[in-house]
């Protein structure tokens, strides 16, 4: 019911409109009769204006495509396997490329398919009136939009609908359920541009486009892509997405009445736009042939300053009339356009050059011989407006204009397109008809409704062959799969022998290709070094045509930097990742990922690789100053202790304080020995080692000095008081004991350290390799050194204290230089050791380490040891010990005596420097003589009981004045002598005493005490 409402309301405006319309207006029709009628739809016109849609005649796409049309029916009408029996008629309608008009001549389809009318029509008997034939198929439009609006009518029907360049992605949709195509869809088209922008590394582009359907579709395709190229998208590499993001700066619609000066206007408002940074060249145009001919007048209104690069859609392809001979020609150069690859017909060039125009007054030239002579005057009544435009003449006033014969050899690029369409039609009615190769048994269904629904499904399931042997089959979305030549128009070239010479013609030339493989997927051919780009000074002889022109918003970031877009995605600032960091992250999200412990970036920057784990090499270079120090210190460390231990009998040694001279050489080979922990394959163990090791060996080694010096400050403190009291603590054990206590502290704070900050090994990641060393945070480093910077400090400050004790104690002066020289190391150690650790240099950082400890331990080492290492070794005369053999010496001591009172005896004795008072007996048995020399009075107070409690008193004085009774007081001398000798032999024979001996000609600082002695001193 609503099918014929629609049809009786269509038919009466029809009728209508014949009846009003003025017969000046309305439009010719060409046609061919036949038993079945195919219509057509071509611009045969250009568009004119509104108030007159037809414009100039179209000579390509008007007269060449319509003649193509009827040039395949007349090859189906002659194939008698084609249709058998049947002859296949055509009523061609102009469109003037406007929606509206075409509309208004497509009625005419409709009509012829209506049987009835409820309307009389008028002047349906007039030669201008429709042909009465049974339409079952269209071919046609040209343009999108009017295809969109005779599509929606002609579906109404179930008029099926073949177009032949029709490109907008709209009539792929299911409303459009009659319409297919023989050309492929926009949405191939803009793939081609994506990728052809995407080859030459254009980002960043300008997009112009024709009002209607045409332009606006292949626009809305071209940016629906773009936006799928940047979507997120696991599959798709990130690096790759960077690279294939492509983005609009500006989009602009040139409605289809705008003039030149409205165009360059807008040209000039979308260069404004731009950025002073930026740079952006390419202008991608989705334009009609009409619009594309007026954008490149308005472009030359810039006289030079405005040379985008254009790169244009099928519209434009290789058509001759959108440049402008002598006008547009060097603005289009470097243009590079689409379009479908076709073959041409066979045998049409033949066929469209013999053609003659339709004579005058029916005259017909009886010169015409060729087959084709039939078809030639009267079924294309626009062809004689064709010729005279062609020839400049008018055939009904010059006699010559007959006289021209066309000689074509440019050809409209859809022609292919057409014949297609065409035998398309012929096959599927072919099937429709049940025909065979000789008859069709069901040709009477002609004088029926052919049904339109059926026969569109024939066309859209079967495959049908070309008479060239091509198969045509459409897809699923109702188009044939083609693909694309893509021209560059530039000046032509001869070569000569020497050089290429530019000659004045402009052509098209191929310069790449875009298919659809099997597999959907694009491949694009472009041979990019035969591009000629604008702005190329083509009067040169010998242009450079190699540089590509730069369309992007920024600059490609370097390997190893994130985007930080600002606004449009095209447009960033590049921020760099550190040199452990990837760049991971989709391509709009990017962020700087450091790499795990262990690992390395890869060149890219996109990975992480695990890489060589190292450390300081044993046998290494840098390792050879360290380990070299620590050997010899260790061999030279063990000397002494052999040493130190055979004559640790003598009095040199015991002087030294035996035990305290051991535990500080322990700690100077800990130290030594600390270099090879510190340096070998970082292990838990090793680690745990140079914790407790470290602290451990410097203790040992400050304990031990600073007991040393605190002793020898109490005992001369304690000689300068009145009371001259023994010091307490000042024994062997004692000191062993204060030592140990100091040593313990180190060796707490190692252990909470350890246990506070559990020990592992650290990775340090470097350029494709990682170094490996113990874990110490360098706070905790310092905390566990700060124990024994002090035990250095208490040492330094009691070495200045002691400076100035008898030259006898002389050893001071050797504490003092060692701890001065230790502050110096520390003081140099600490800032290498922690810039190192700062900036990374972990091989410095370690290696600084061992060689500071083996410089402390050496420092101590020379400083404490050398100088008794030297008497031990070269002058073992003044390593001695007092003996008995003092007791034989004592007659040659001159004595002046007096007895007081109080029953002490005090003798004054000098002696000279060479008078021999004992002699010396060497560990190994062999005596020695050793002259004691001394100038200094002797004294020898309150001995014990063996005396009878006397008090002897032997003061050497040359000024003595009791050398005036020596000869009254001779038997006192005698008595003196004895006593003397007596009470020297008591004191030297007995094991808990020790006898202090000063100027002796060595060094002994040890204060001789025995537990009887108690508070009392005794002083040689």
């Amino acid at each position: 019911m609503f099918y014929y409402l629609i049809s009786f309301f269509i038919l009466c405006l029809y009728n209508i409109s014949l009846t009003f319309a003025d017969t000046s207006s309305i439009s010719r029709s060409a046609h061919r009769k036949g038993n079945v009628t195919l219509g057509g739809l071509f611009p045969v016109h250009e568009y004119g204006s509104p108030q007159e849609p037809c414009g100039a005649i179209s000579e390509f796409r008007g007269i060449q495509r319509l003649e193509a049309m009827l040039f395949a029916i007349e090859q189906i009408n002659d194939d008698n396997h084609l249709l058998p029996g049947i002859e296949l008629g055509a009523l061609v309608l102009d469109t003037c490329s406007d929606d509206n008009y075409a509309v208004e001549q497509s009625l005419g389809f409709v009509i012829s398919r209506l049987t009835s009318s409820s309307c009389k029509c008028a002047n349906t008997s007039s030669a201008d009136s429709p042909h009465n034939d049974n339409v079952f198929g269209v071919v046609g439009a040209t343009l999108s939009s009017v295809s969109v609006h005779v599509a929606n009518l002609l579906r109404l029907f179930q008029l099926p609908q073949i177009s032949y360049a029709s490109t907008t992605p709209k009539l792929s949709e299911p409303s459009f359920e009659y319409f297919a195509r023989t050309v492929p869809s926009d949405s191939n088209q803009a793939r081609a541009i994506v990728d052809i922008l995407q080859r030459l590394n254009f980002t960043y582009v300008n997009t112009i486009y024709s009002h209607g359907d045409y332009g606006e579709g292949g626009f809305r395709e071209f940016r629906r892509l773009l936006k799928i190229l940047t979507a997120p998208d696991d599959e798709l590499n990130v690096i790759q997405k960077k690279q294939t993001r492509i983005c609009i700066a500006d989009e602009q619609r040139l409605y289809r009445d705008a003039t030149i000066p409205d165009i360059k206007t807008m040209l000039q408002t979308m260069f404004d736009r731009i950025k002073f940074d930026v740079q952006v060249r390419v202008y991608v145009l989705f334009l009609t042939k009409e619009d594309a001919r007026k954008l490149l007048q308005a472009i030359k209104l810039f006289n030079g300053t405005f040379q985008p690069v254009l790169i244009a859609s099928d519209a434009w392809g290789k058509e001759s009339s959108v440049v402008i001979n002598g006008e547009t020609d060097e603005i289009a150069i470097g243009a590079l356009t689409l379009e479908l690859v076709s073959i041409q017909p066979a045998n049409f060039d033949k066929y469209f050059n013999s053609l003659k125009p339709d004579l005058p007054a029916g005259i017909i030239f009886k010169n015409i011989t060729n087959k084709y002579s039939k078809t030639i005057s009267s079924r294309n009544p626009w062809f004689n407006e064709f010729w005279e435009n062609r020839f400049g003449c008018n055939l009904t006033t010059s006699s010559t204009c007959l006289n021209y014969q066309l000689n074509e050899t440019n050809w409209d690029s859809k022609l292919q397109f057409i014949v297609d369409a065409t035998y398309v039609f012929a096959h599927a009615l072919h099937e429709y008809l049940n025909c065979s190769s000789l008859s069709c048994p069901n040709a009477s269904l002609l004088d029926l409704d052919i049904d339109g629904k059926k026969l569109f499904q024939l066309i859209l399931e079967k495959t049908f062959t070309m008479p060239d042997s091509r198969q045509i089959q459409f897809n699923s979305e109702r188009f044939v799969p083609g693909h694309y030549r893509i021209y560059n128009y530039h000046r032509s070239y001869v070569k000569s022998s020497s050089f290429e010479t530019m000659t004045s013609p402009y052509e098209y030339v191929t310069v790449g290709e875009w298919k659809i493989d099997r597999n959907q997927n694009g491949k694009l051919n472009l041979a990019i070094d035969s591009i000629v780009w604008p702005g190329t000074n083509t009067n040169d002889v010998l242009p450079s045509f190699k540089t590509i022109p730069i369309s992007r918003c920024s600059e490609p970031c370097r390997v190893g930097e994130v985007h930080q877009f600002q606004g449009d995605s095209c447009c960033w600032v590049c921020t760099p990742c550190n040199e452990t960091s990837i760049v991971t992250g989709s391509a709009e999200q990017e962020r700087c990922e450091p790499c795990s412990l262990g690992y390395w970036p890869t060149q890219n920057r996109t990975l992480c690789y695990k890489v060589k784990e190292t450390s300081v090499e044993l046998l290494s270079a840098i390792a050879l100053i360290p380990i070299s120090l620590s050997i010899i210190g260790n061999i030279l460390t063990f000397y002494v202790v052999i040493l130190f231990y055979r004559k640790r009998q003598t009095p040199i040694v015991k002087a030294s304080g035996t035990e305290l001279c051991f535990i500080m050489l322990g700690g100077i080979h800990l130290c030594y020995l600390m270099t090879f922990p510190i340096i070998m394959r970082p292990h838990i163990v090793t680690c745990v080692i140079q914790r407790l090791g470290i602290g451990l060996a410097f203790s040992m080694m400050y304990a031990a000095l600073l007991t040393k010096t605190n002793r020898i400050a109490r005992i001369f403190e304690s000689t300068k008081k009145q009371g001259r009291l023994r010091q307490q603590y000042i024994s062997p054990r004692s000191q062993v004991a204060i030592c140990s206590c100091l040593i313990m502290v180190q060796l707490l704070l190692s252990l909470v350290w350890l246990a506070y900050e559990h020990p592992y090994v650290d990775m340090i990641a470097y350029e494709r390799l990682v170094m490996l060393k113990c874990h110490m945070n360098k706070y905790s480093f310092l905390f566990s050194l700060s124990y024994n910077a002090l035990l250095v400090l208490i040492c330094t400050m009691y070495a200045v204290r002691t400076r100035k004790v008898p030259e006898n104690f002389n050893e001071t002066k050797f504490i003092g230089f060692t701890c001065y020289t230790t502050c110096i190391l520390w003081l140099a150690f600490l800032p290498i050791y922690f810039t190192a650790h700062e900036t990374g240099r972990h091989q410095v950082h370690i290696v600084t380490l061992c060689v500071t400890l083996s410089l402390c331990a050496t420092v101590a080492l020379a400083c404490l040891f050398s100088p008794k290492v030297y008497i031990i070794i070269f002058h073992p005369e003044k390593n001695m010990r007092l003996t008995k053999h003092l007791r034989a010496q004592v007659h040659s001591m001159k004595f002046a005596s007096r007895l007081p009172a109080t029953a002490s005896f005090v003798l004054n004795h000098t002696t000279s420097n060479k008078e021999s008072l004992s002699t010396a007996v060497p560990p190994d048995g062999e005596e020695k003589k050793q002259l004691l020399s001394s100038n200094q009075p002797i004294i020898l107070q309150n001995f014990p009981n063996k005396t009878n409690n006397s008090n002897l008193a032997i003061n050497n004085n040359n000024n003595n004045n009791n050398n005036n009774n020596n000869n009254n007081n001779s038997n006192v001398r005698k008595i003196s002598t004895m006593i003397i000798a007596s009470h020297l032999d008591s004191c030297l024979n007995d094991e808990k005493r020790k006898l202090p001996i000063k100027k002796c000609g060595f060094t002994d600082d040890e204060s001789l005490y025995s537990d009887s002695m108690s508070n009392e001193q005794i002083m040689l």
